[in-house]
């Protein structure tokens, strides 16, 4: 599930971010300029496509979690949980690293024709869109479940140890992970700021790798 996830957002991206392909010239421009905004129909039309996209996933990625937490054991719930936290950190960084990085260095590279240099102008002329994609939509629907996926775990845990109070051990479990997780994205943010043009160019090279292009 965790592979298909991270497959179907990162083509997800690009088919958002690949109606405004154009020339490097030009969107080396449109880039720069900041003042030009977009019109309130095509600001509603995205609004409507994320919550669609959201509502569909979250059912789907709900079901599937629940038909696998059903039928599972600890391992499996703690390995699902982690895949989970895994997802949500990664996509987040993806997410800030799109909206801090200068644009700069990748004009420079789109110049040199680098692989990926013309896909990271376009991730980043549409960083609002790529970070609402990757930090909310992701972020959001791997928290939710990452939550149930806690709860299980707690009642399997519970189920071996019935001596402790229920209610104790589902806070508990809750707590670690939404720490964790916390942690872990900040952690995440502070090197997504850092290393932003890095981690863009490469999230841009794996993305011509399934589209062809520089």
């Amino acid at each position: 599930m965790s592979i298909f996830t991270h497959f179907y957002f990162i083509m997800y991206i690009y088919y958002n971010v690949k109606k405004n392909n154009e020339k490097p010239k030009e969107n080396m421009i449109r880039v720069l300029s900041s003042s030009k905004k977009e019109k309130p129909s095509k600001n509603i039309r995205w609004l409507v496509e994320v919550f669609v996209t959201t509502l569909g996933l979250s059912i789907m990625f709900a079901l599937i979690a629940e038909l696998m937490l059903s039928h599972t054991n600890l391992a499996l719930a703690l390995i699902l949980i982690l895949f989970l936290m895994i997802g949500n950190i990664f996509f987040d960084i993806i997410g800030m690293a799109v909206t801090a990085c200068n644009v700069k260095p990748l004009l420079e590279l789109s110049k040199k024709n680098e692989r990926g240099a013309s896909i990271a102008l376009r991730l980043v002329k549409n960083a609002d869109k790529v970070s609402c994609i990757c930090s909310d939509v992701v972020g959001d629907i791997c928290s939710i479940l990452c939550g149930a996926c806690g709860v299980s775990f707690a009642a399997i845990l519970l189920s071996s140890m019935p001596s402790v109070n229920s209610l104790i051990l589902s806070i508990l479990v809750n707590a670690i992970i939404a720490s964790t997780t916390i942690t872990a994205k900040a952690i995440g943010k502070t090197y997504a700021i850092n290393y932003s043009t890095k981690i863009v160019l490469s999230v841009a090279r794996k993305l011509s790798v399934f589209v062809g292009k520089k």
